[in-house]
């Protein structure tokens, strides 16, 4: 029987910019970036992704919703048989959430051409390293949303290169492969961005139900 697939699928809500400069007085100023970061990986294998597909088309339909899902913009009853789909197939999912406001590390690397927002690029690569351990699979192929901070000269070599050097080691090859998609096009993308939007909404207070859709059993946080 040959070895199951398994994919790590992960998004962000929020941006990865810094919140706030200081002026000339020192004071701080709002930038307009996120006060809030959140990572989401949905861990799957090929028979459950499978099944996530199926489950979303389905839903869908149910609702004649054509556009992307986004977590600010579907029904609330579609945002949770959506959820509830995680349940149901049984799919793992970790998460990480940055206030950036108690955040002391930095937001980019000066004269770093390459690596231009550490922020991103390390808060990414440590929810990928942990699922990935978690679900204790190899060769994992990861789909990632593209983004264009994440480019150097164009192309994502160095920011592949970053991330497998990370999670990979000499003798332990956790990722295979890296994608990097439009997640209007992945399902399981977009099951991820609920995810996060359902998690800053009960941070933040403003929907506490959506996230107690999702079992504890299938949801980690990574400190």
């Amino acid at each position: 029987m040959p070895n199951t697939q398994h994919y790590i699928f992960i998004d962000e809500s929020g941006d990865p910019g810094e919140p706030f400069r200081l002026d000339e007085k020192g004071n701080k100023v709002p930038t307009g970036a996120s006060l809030y970061y959140i990572l989401s990986a949905v861990c799957l294998d090929s028979q459950k992704l499978f099944a996530l597909e199926n489950g979303i088309v389905e839903i869908r339909n149910k609702y004649s919703f054509k556009s992307e899902i986004k977590s600010t913009i579907i029904p609330l009853d579609m945002y949770k048989d959506i959820l509830k789909l995680i349940n149901e197939i049984g799919i793992y999912i970790y998460w990480r959430l940055i206030d950036k406001r108690n955040y002391k590390g930095k937001f980019a690397v000066n004269g770093h051409e390459k690596l231009h927002n550490i922020f991103d690029d390390y808060n990414l690569s440590k929810v990928i390293l942990f699922a990935a351990k978690a679900c204790s699979c190899r060769e994992i192929e990861v789909v990632i949303d593209r983004a264009d901070r994440r480019m150097f000269k164009g192309e994502f070599d160095h920011f592949n290169k970053y991330l497998f050097d990370r999670v990979n080691t000499k003798t332990i090859k956790r990722i295979k492969h890296i994608t990097h998609v439009n997640s209007e096009y992945v399902n399981a993308m977009q099951l991820s961005d609920l995810v996060s939007g359902a998690i800053k909404d009960h941070f933040t207070g403003k929907n506490t139900e959506l996230r107690k859709i999702i079992p504890k059993k299938y949801l980690y946080k990574i400190y």
